[in-house]
């Protein structure tokens, strides 16, 4: 298995794996200070994470919004998102990134005992959103 930068040359696989993960397909890119990561098996997608470089204005620290998480269904228990997050880790010290924060259903309890044991601690919080378009 190899972790990498997502290439367009993957979006039918990424597709496959966001549309049994979520019900989406990819058609946007992201901003050059973004990161998407894949983990891809014999050139097919079985993982992938987006890390949405943001800035706490207050703190003043950079810290990345976690999204997307998913591993394909065919490959799950193999430790493919724990690899992810170390990479993404490696990432956070090299580009000095304070802290990485995500939101997950909560019906994900599978995805939450990940987070618990990366380190991931939950905050007393409630996500509100107001859909604009």
């Amino acid at each position: 298995m190899e972790i990498i930068y997502y290439d367009s040359k993957y979006l039918d696989s990424l597709n496959e794996l966001l549309n049994l993960s979520f019900q989406l397909t990819k058609v946007g890119q992201i901003s050059p200070q973004d990161i998407e990561l894949i983990a891809v098996i014999e050139d097919k997608v079985v993982g992938y994470l987006v890390l949405n470089r943001l800035v706490d204005c207050v703190r003043g620290v950079k810290y990345f919004y976690v999204h997307y998480v998913c591993t394909h269904p065919d490959f799950r228990n193999q430790h493919i998102a724990t690899k992810m997050f170390e990479r993404v880790f490696l990432i956070c010290k090299e580009q000095k990134i304070a802290y990485l924060e995500l939101t997950s259903n909560p019906t994900r309890i599978v995805a939450h005992h990940l987070y618990r044991k990366l380190g991931f601690k939950v905050r007393e919080t409630v996500v509100f959103r107001k859909e604009i378009l």
